[in-house]
């Protein structure tokens, strides 16, 4: 097997779509913050860009992996039947309750949050964190520490949850929580779990108002 190929690249290259989606969208939201665009449109956009960006360096790493790991990454292996309710059951109260990010108030802010949320974010962060980097770690890891700190590194992305209590314990959990799903049910089941907490989350906000 080719050396870029090895433990170190396929661990690295995960993390460095997030830090490179970050360095790419906080300049641009220090940018609109000189506009007059409210706090809400700029975090609107940020979530946005940061999400997209996130997905599209996640998959340009994903198809520099062999084709078979390729396949493997994204393999289907069960029904997604009972995943959702996995994580729902057990993190979501404190998911809703700690929810940092706001939906705004305005339409386009509220449509461009809910499409970050429901579909950006669970599309390219599952990919990062379970796709790529849980499956690197696993190479050398056994299952539960790789989870541990595909968990804790899915946690310290979100900007907003650096008070250690409790948002950022509830994302660790749920990050074990779809680690788990990610190995035994496949991609898109831990996308569609993460998809369904992040939209009932999504809800309770615009409800909220």
């Amino acid at each position: 097997m080719p050396a870029s190929f090895g433990f170190w690249p396929r661990v690295v290259r995960p993390i460095a779509a997030v830090l490179l989606a970050f360095g790419i969208s906080i300049p641009l939201a220090a940018a609109l913050a000189a506009t007059a665009l409210s706090d809400d449109g700029i975090a609107a956009i940020f979530t946005v860009i940061g999400s997209a960006l996130i997905a599209l360096f996640a998959l340009a790493f994903l198809f520099a992996l062999p084709a078979h790991e390729r396949r493997l990454t994204l393999a289907v292996k069960h029904s997604v039947r009972g995943t959702i309710g996995t994580v729902i059951d057990g993190g979501l109260e404190d998911r809703l309750e700690d929810q940092a990010v706001t939906v705004g108030t305005v339409p386009w802010q509220a449509i461009f949050m809910v499409v970050a949320l429901v579909v950006l974010a669970p599309l390219g962060e599952e990919l990062v964190f379970r796709g790529l980097l849980l499956r690197a770690l696993a190479r050398r890891l056994a299952f539960w520490p790789a989870a541990a700190i595909t968990a804790l590194l899915f946690a310290a992305s979100h900007a907003d949850s650096y008070v250690i209590w409790p948002r950022a314990i509830a994302l660790t959990i749920t990050g074990l929580a779809l680690a788990w799903i990610y190995r035994w049910r496949g991609y898109w089941a831990s996308v569609t779990a993460h998809a369904t907490v992040n939209l009932v989350a999504a809800i309770a906000l615009l409800a909220a108002g």
